[in-house]
This record gives C-alpha cells, sequence and structure tokens, in this order.
C-alpha cells in the first residue's frame, strides 16, 4: 500500500531527495505553491542567479519544507506518547474486569451484579490478580519477540526500498492489533481474555511499534545535521514527558465514569498518528544542504552493512571498516565482497560463516574496550529491572486497596517530577556543584549518584506498608530517571563518531532483550508475590533493587580511560 521510494508522490513530498533527470530538466511553474515546484524553481534558477542569492533561496526552501516534516515526525511521536500512555489504565482495568467476572462466574456467581460486573473491590483477590499479571506480563513477552526477531528484517528492507514504505505497513498492523483486542474485551463472554495474546501477530506487519519508533527516529537523523540532532531529541524527550503526564492525569479522570472512554480515544489518537506516515516523503537519499559531511542512520542503516544491493550507501567506506575479512570473494569496484554470484560457488556453511562475520566486523570495537562492555551491561540490567514498572499501577491498587484509577492518577505524577529533574536540577548540580570536573567525570558522578537513588527509591516501593511511605520512596526512585541518559552521555565519549551509530544500534537490541527476560521474570516474580501475600506483594521490586544494586556496583568500578579523563571540553563536544 506504500508507495516507491521514487514514487511521484515521494518526489513531490520529499525536496531532499536526489534529482532525477526529469526534474533537473523541469522549468519553473509559476503560481505553483506545491513543495516539488517551490524546490526545483530554486534549484533551476541557480544557473542564472548570484551564487548568493542561490544559497539563500536554496536554504529558506529547505528549512520551510524541512520545518514541516519534522513537525509531522514529531505529530506521530508525541501521538504514539500519548495514546499508548492514556489507553494503558484502561486497558488493565478492562482486563481485570473481565478475569474477575470469569472468576466468579465459575467459583460464586452470586458476586455478579444484574450487569453482569463485579465491584472493583472484590477484584483484589490474589487469583484475580495473578491472572492478570499472567496477562499482561505475557503480552510484553510476546510483542517484545516478535519485536526482537522482527526489527533486524525490517531494517534491512528500510535501507533498501526505503523507510516510507515499512512504516506505512504500521497502518494495517496496528489497526488489525487494536482490532483483535477490542474483539476479545467486547466479546469477553465468547473468548478468553488470553486471546488478547493474538493481537501481538499483528506485528507481523510493519515490526510493531518498536520498528515504527525506530524508523521514526531514523528519518528524523536522515534530515538533522549531527550538531543538532542530541538537543532535538532532547526537546523531544521533555515534551513526550509532558504528554505522558497530562495524558495519564485526563485518562485517570475519564476512567471514573467509563474506562471504554479513555480507551477507545487513546486508541483513535495512535491511530490518527500512525496515519501521518501517508503524508511523509522518503528520507533514505537525503542531501541535506545543512550538512557538509555524510552522516550515518542512528537506528537501521548498519544493519544492512551485508547487503549487497543496498542502494545509495558509501561501499567504499563499508568495505574499509572490515578490511580484514579474508574470506569473502574480492570484486572490481565498489560492489560489496559478498554478492549473490560468489556466494552460490561457496558450500552453505562457508557461505553462512562469511556474511555472519561480514555483519559482526564492523561490531567488534565494543569487545576489545571492556569498559565499553561493563558500561553496556547497565543498558541490558536496567531494562531488566524497569520491568518492575508495568505492575506499579496493579501493585498500588492491589496492596494499598486502591481503585486502578486512582493508582494510575498517582503514577501520572512521575513524568511531572521527571521534567524538572532534566530541565533543572541535573544542569544545576552540573553547573554548580561539578563545576571543576571534565564533562566525563561529572557525567560520572551524576550516574553514580542516580543509581543510588534508583536502588533506594525502588526497594522502598517493595517495603513501604502504606501510601504515606511510598510517596517519598517514588520521589526517591525519580531522582534517578537522568541514569540511562547520562550511561548514554558517557559511553560516547569513548569510541570514536564514526562507531557511535554501531554502538546505539548494540544499546537498543540489549535494551530489546532486557525487556523479553524482564517480560517473563518480573511477571513469575510478582506472581509469586501475590501468592504469598503481604509484605511479599512488593518481592518484584525487592528484587530489582538488588538489579539496580549490581548495576551500581559496576558503575562504581568504571574508571574512566585516560584518554577520556584529559580530554577537553571542546573534543568532548565533538565526540
Amino acid at each position: 500500500m506504500a508507495a516507491d521510494a521514487h514514487d511521484p508522490l515521494d518526489r513531490e513530498d520529499a525536496p531532499f531527495l536526489d534529482s532525477s533527470p526529469e526534474s533537473s530538466t523541469s522549468k519553473h511553474h509559476t503560481g505553483d505553491k506545491d513543495d516539488e515546484a517551490e524546490v526545483k524553481h530554486v534549484y533551476n534558477d541557480n544557473e542564472d542567479e548570484d551564487d548568493d542569492v542561490d544559497d539563500r533561496k536554496g536554504t529558506k526552501a529547505i528549512e520551510k519544507i524541512r520545518f514541516r516534516f519534522m513537525v509531522t515526525l514529531f505529530a506521530m511521536i508525541l501521538a504514539f506518547e500519548v495514546g499508548i500512555v492514556m489507553a494503558n489504565g484502561p486497558m488493565t482495568r478492562i482486563y481485570e474486569s473481565i478475569a474477575c467476572r470469569q472468576y466468579y462466574a465459575e467459583y460464586d456467581p452470586r458476586q455478579i451484579a444484574a450487569d453482569g460486573q463485579v465491584p472493583e473491590s472484590m477484584c483484589k483477590i490474589k487469583e484475580v490478580q495473578t491472572e492478570l499479571a499472567a496477562v499482561k506480563g505475557y503480552m510484553e513477552f510476546f510483542d517484545g519477540v516478535l519485536s526482537a526477531f522482527l526489527a533486524i528484517p525490517y531494517g534491512l528492507l528500510a535501507d533498501r526500498i526505503g523507510r516510507k514504505p515499512i512504516i506505512c505497513l504500521s497502518i494495517p498492523a496496528f489497526a488489525l492489533n487494536t482490532g483483535i483486542m477490542f474483539a476479545v474485551m467486547w466479546y469477553s463472554d465468547i473468548f478468553p481474555l488470553r486471546a488478547v495474546w493474538a493481537s501481538c501477530l499483528a506485528w507481523l506487519l510493519g515490526g510493531g511499534p518498536v520498528v515504527a519508533f525506530a524508523i521514526i527516529w531514523t528519518m528524523m537523523s536522515d534530515v538533522t545535521a549531527e550538531d543538532e540532532r542530541a538537543a532535538m531529541f532532547f526537546r523531544f524527550g521533555v515534551v513526550s514527558m509532558g504528554a505522558d503526564f497530562a495524558s495519564s492525569a485526563v485518562s485517570s479522570w475519564m476512567m471514573t465514569w467509563d474506562p471504554w472512554l479513555p480507551l477507545m480515544i487513546g486508541w483513535g489518537i495512535v491511530l490518527a498518528g500512525v496515519l501521518c506516515a501517508i503524508t511523509l516523503p522518503e528520507t533514505m537519499h537525503v542531501s541535506s544542504a545543512r550538512r557538509t559531511e555524510r552522516s550515518a542512520s542512528v537506528e537501521l542503516a548498519h544493519l544492512a552493512s551485508g547487503n549487497g544491493d543496498q542502494k545509495g550507501a558509501p561501499q567504499k567506506e563499508e568495505r574499509q571498516i572490515h578490511p580484514d575479512d579474508s574470506d569473502v570473494d574480492s570484486v572490481e569496484g565498489d560492489q560489496l565482497p559478498f554478492t549473490l554470484r560468489s556466494a552460490a560457488k561457496r558450500p552453505f556453511l562457508r557461505r553462512m560463516y562469511s556474511r555472519s562475520r561480514h555483519y559482526f566486523t564492523p561490531y567488534s570495537f565494543i569487545l576489545r574496550n571492556k569498559q565499553i562492555v561493563l558500561l553496556l551491561t547497565a543498558f541490558l540490567v536496567y531494562r531488566l529491572s524497569r520491568g518492575s514498572s508495568w505492575f506499579l499501577v496493579q501493585y498500588i491498587s492491589t496492596r494499598y486497596k486502591w481503585t486502578l484509577a486512582e493508582a494510575n492518577l498517582l503514577i501520572s505524577f512521575k513524568p511531572a517530577l521527571t521534567i524538572p529533574l532534566f530541565l533543572f536540577i541535573l544542569p544545576a548540580l552540573s553547573r554548580h556543584l561539578l563545576r571543576s570536573m571534565h564533562t566525563s567525570k561529572k557525567d560520572l558522578q551524576l550516574a553514580r549518584v542516580s543509581i543510588i537513588c534508583l536502588c533506594l527509591g525502588t526497594l522502598g516501593i517493595g517495603l513501604s506498608p502504606s501510601i504515606a511511605a511510598l510517596v517519598p520512596s517514588l520521589l526517591v526512585q525519580t531522582a534517578g530517571s537522568g541514569f540511562l541518559y547520562l550511561i548514554r552521555s558517557l559511553i560516547t565519549t569513548m569510541v570514536k563518531q564514526e562507531e557511535t551509530a554501531r554502538l546505539f544500534t548494540i544499546i537498543e537490541v540489549l535494551q530489546a532483550v532486557g525487556n523479553v527476560i524482564a517480560s517473563l521474570s518480573i511477571t513469575t516474580v510478582f506472581q509469586l508475590g501475590l501468592e504469598l501475600g503481604g509484605s511479599w506483594i512488593g518481592l518484584a521490586w525487592m528484587m530489582t533493587s538488588t538489579a539496580f544494586a549490581l548495576v551500581g556496583a559496576a558503575v562504581w568500578c568504571f574508571r574512566l580511560p585516560p584518554v577520556v579523563e584529559g580530554k577537553s571540553e571542546a573534543e568532548l563536544a565533538e565526540v
């Protein structure tokens, strides 16, 4: 359903693309206000006007359309964030009501009211909550497994045929996913609750939210200069946190009336955001006038390093990254070493070995530095530990006998606390308390303090006997929210600039693996805590606090290499 990368629709919406022969010879169309004519006008008139005027006109036209493009991407990300956060709380409540009704229908039908519902206060028993934890936890597991397996093939496909066709596959995928979940929940007297797991099969189209987000960020990187990319990502992150707070609060308020209302609104917002993909141009062949050097796609570009048919790739440079690959056949020109013709002449196992080595060699720089490996473990364990946050609303509702709407409202204040932490508290600490340190040293010290806050706050959540004790623990845990960003900044200074994209790819893979492991382990431990009852309900948070302590030990054992400690501020800024 998606247009081809060289379709006229893409050409109209994507002025950054390399001009085709037809477009390069076209005349100026007066009075035409679309993007294609505007950019054609700029570049066709370049032959007749002064160079300075040409540059100003070209830059102005590109900036205008680039701004509209970035606004569209931003709207998509915001729609994803707002819609998913708005739907999560109501979905949990509907799951709970279905599990509760099915339980009492089997064991005590007298508790079911005339309208077919069971009072929420009667749904906090361990049998219902254990089933709810299983449904949510294994849903995360199936989502994670499919995303992990599909990320690489869809990443390769996005680098071959373009970003737009792949992200457009998300439109039917999201529609099918929500359709299956709606059918199971609405017709809960026909389908068992666990049938919602079938909705994960929809991600076979497009790869799911993980691939969609990766491609959105990749498209953003395609049209953003290297020196402004970090600031742009940071602004998007802060606005997303604010949107999370607002949407979660509104969702909690609507849940007091009917959980179906915020659920349907949330799903509608997500689908509206996905539909924006139709208006996006193709960015795979973008050559922005703002950039003076080639920048790699952060999420997906290096996934196609073994693809001999990749278009627009700097193939000579790809070969130079791994010159020691002597097992592949050499060819002339710019063709990649691994080709279908040469592959057909060799045994299957040898071809697989050559392809695997060809793919993994560009990432070997990570294993050569033990300090990088040490920091990478933080990403894996951190994601594993954060799995307990999936059940935080359910935990508060079960342990403290709150309604899910009240618990969801309490949790909605966490993003509101994170925003001032990122905007004011961490920068103030960096400026005033650590002013004599270099940037990397500051990041390391702040990361150590942050992991202590995460460890103590998470332990407090698991041990808190009341809401009065829980709230301070949530505040302490929130104070450590900047840990992962600080570690990401720190580890980036330890690699060369041309290795950064590959490093980020490894980080995303580790976090995906952490999600899969967490979905099984945290679900099992939370169910065990529900079985034990009492203070053991917080067992999952006690376990994750232990995992945070292990990460903290790794961070405290970490030592900055001399080459990083001795860098000046300017040098660190360039890395």
